[in-house]
């Protein structure tokens, strides 16, 4: 022991000057990793030198903060930066490959729900990327060994004031940098239009994760992160504006068209289906599905597109209020304490129904328990109440049959679980009674992939097939209890399947070039028996359904209210993504857009602006509550 005292002893005297050029270096390094490992993922080459910028005056400022310690404390910062850094790059990394984003503080809403879907499949980093972040914290593991000790009569007041000076030039550095990437003309508001080349206004609203974090780098992304998440920076909700958005959209919606009333009376089992994508409604995989969306009303270009990674909430939310959820600024209580009062269970029971919700899960998880009854469902049934012993096998849902078709008229919301991710052994319960039959059809679909791949393919499949097996059942019930000619039935789906591993065999089983428009095209569709067959061409999206059920269903409604459009009405056609983003069909119109931006495009980017702000601002309000709405 003593000996190895001695040697680091030695080592110190001879490299401690070594220290703090480590832990700078150590700093600089995640940065440059992780965005050199994703520079694909937004607009921004990665030598910009704004990022280069503003992590070396970050990297400068910590390491003087460091250097301002004394020893034990500068080795227990460097410490400190190792892990906390790591962890945070890594989690970048991780939530990048999941949803295709990077990770924000506003997403710690939900991460202890998603955690318990968490699965080590999902940790697939390049060997490269970890390479790197082992690298830098070996340079800072090692820095802080060669921290030297305290040394009486040595003067530390030079070193002292040179970190001191150090940390004051990063700090103008990146306070100088962040004013001049702001708007300098701030008459921008939320009813302007949307310039996908605006650095500028992209930094200002800093909602776009992957092109802020290669702009601006790991810790000047990471601080204003912090601050706009958590509702920090940005100016309070003008209420006055939002009346005045209202009453102008209050003239353009609510015309009656064709449609208007063709469900009035009939009762409603609203269908979320966890991961069914467009790839596994076929068929051979889940032929109930199928046949439904056959003789139903299909709606063949529809879009769910995530404003919060919790992606499931995120679809849940939206299709039950018409509104956008906020992806910054915006704390999750709100969803269990703000007035819904045109959500569509209160519609429904405004109109004399029942609703009720049924999901297997926990009423902990995503706070259903609170929320759905804040929505106005009047219980929340989980996999206890439905008499469920197995809450991942959506077949089971069925035990609560009478719950959820109940007698007289009602609206009952479902949500699935058997699609859910990963798909592994560690599922089982789910794929093994389907296993056989999806590896069958797996054999003749004509897919091809890796080993790997094409075990979780199949083992989607069969959980697929569970999801199938419960819709086969409760249709077949409906018909055997005579409901089936007076009960509408609606499908659609959480998200795309986001739960396969390698990303690029999602993409050749969607037909996509990578984060497309098109990835988050799903499947979505209505049910009446009797009702003849209809596709629907138009181009619509889950913030759609809620204006859309209101008017099939004749409900009383305020339609300016609602952030979609009613799919049979005149307007719309328009799917709105995050970010103020946009697609018609035929242009997708966000960040890195190239192409000329016409009068007609200027107009449908201001409109998408202002809806997605004024959904966004009503909820961070309270608009309902604060104006007496209901």
């Amino acid at each position: 022991m003593t000996g190895t005292k001695n040697k680091l002893g030695t080592l110190r005297a001879r490299l401690w000057w070594a220290s703090l050029p480590l832990c700078f270096g150590g700093l600089f390094l995640f940065d440059m990793a992780l965005r050199y490992f994703y520079r694909f993922a937004g607009s921004t080459r990665f030598l910009d030198w704004r990022a280069f910028v503003f992590s070396g005056a970050w990297c400068l400022l910590l390491t003087g903060l460091a250097a301002l310690l004394p020893p034990l404390g500068r080795r227990v910062a460097m410490g400190i930066y190792a892990g906390f850094f790591a962890l945070l790059t890594v989690v970048h990394g991780v939530m990048f490959n999941i949803f295709g984003k990077f990770f924000t503080f506003s997403d710690m809403n939900f991460a202890g729900d998603g955690a318990k879907f968490f699965s080590w499949s999902y940790l697939r980093l390049r060997k490269a990327l970890i390479a790197c972040i082992l690298l830098a914290v070996l340079c800072l593991v090692l820095g802080a060994a060669l921290v030297p000790g305290r040394q009486p009569g040595k003067r530390r007041w030079p070193l002292r004031v040179g970190a001191a000076g150090v940390m004051a030039l990063s700090l103008a550095g990146v306070g100088l940098l962040h004013s001049s990437m702001l708007p300098q003309d701030d008459t921008m508001w939320w009813g302007n239009t949307f310039d996908p080349h605006s650095e500028e206004q992209a930094y200002k609203e800093f909602t776009d994760s992957n092109r802020m974090l290669l702009a601006t780098g790991l810790y000047q992304y990471t601080v204003r992160d912090f601050l706009v998440s958590f509702g920090l920076e940005g100016s309070p909700v003008k209420l006055g504006e939002l009346d005045s958005y209202y009453e102008e959209r209050a003239q353009e919606v609510g015309q009656e068209n064709e449609m208007t009333g063709a469900f009035k009376g009939k009762n409603l089992i609203m269908v979320m289906l966890e991961s069914m994508d467009t790839w596994l409604l076929t068929p051979e995989y889940t032929p109930n599905l199928y046949r439904l969306q056959q003789e139903g009303i299909n709606f063949a270009n529809n879009y769910t597109p995530l404003f919060l990674s919790a992606g499931t909430f995120n679809t849940e939310f939206i299709s039950q209020t018409g509104l956008l959820p906020s992806v910054t600024g915006l704390s999750s209580s709100v969803y269990s304490t703000n007035s819904f009062p045109f959500s569509l269970a209160n519609l429904f029971e405004g109109a004399g129904y029942t609703a009720n919700s049924f999901h297997s899960a926990s009423p902990d998880i995503y706070s259903r328990g609170s929320v759905h009854v804040n929505l106005g469902f009047e219980a929340y049934n989980n996999a206890p109440t439905l008499g469920m012993e197995d809450y991942m096998l959506d077949s089971q849902l069925l035990n609560g049959y009478d719950l959820i078709a109940p007698e007289g008229q009602f609206f009952s919301y479902i949500i699935t679980y058997s699609g859910h991710g990963p798909y592994t052994d560690e599922l089982r319960n789910i794929s093994d009674p389907h296993l056989e039959a999806a590896q069958a059809a797996v054999a003749q679909s004509g897919v091809t992939g890796s080993e790997a791949n094409m075990k979780e393919y199949t083992l989607a499949v069969a959980h697929a097939m569970e999801t199938d097996q419960f819709v086969g059942d409760l249709v077949a019930r409906l018909e055997e209890e005579g409901r089936l000619e007076d009960t509408v039935l609606l499908f659609y789906t959480d998200h795309y399947g986001k739960y396969l591993t390698d990303k690029e065999f999602l993409y050749q089983l969607k037909g996509v070039s990578g984060e497309s428009p098109q990835l988050y095209q799903t499947p979505c569709f209505f049910y009446l028996k009797g009702q003849q067959a209809q596709t629907v061409e138009k181009y619509v999206s889950i913030v759609d359904l809620p204006p859309t059920i209101a008017n099939l269903f004749g409900l009383d409604v305020p339609y300016e209210y609602y952030a979609g459009d009613d799919i049979f009405g005149q307007g719309g056609g328009i799917v709105m993504f995050p970010n103020n983003a946009w697609y018609d069909g035929t242009t997708y119109y966000a960040s890195g857009y190239e192409g000329e931006v016409t009068p007609e495009m200027k107009e449908i980017s201001t409109q998408v602006r202002r809806r997605e702000q004024a959904s966004y601002d009503t909820l961070k309000a309270d608009y309902f509550a604060q104006r007496n709405i209901s």
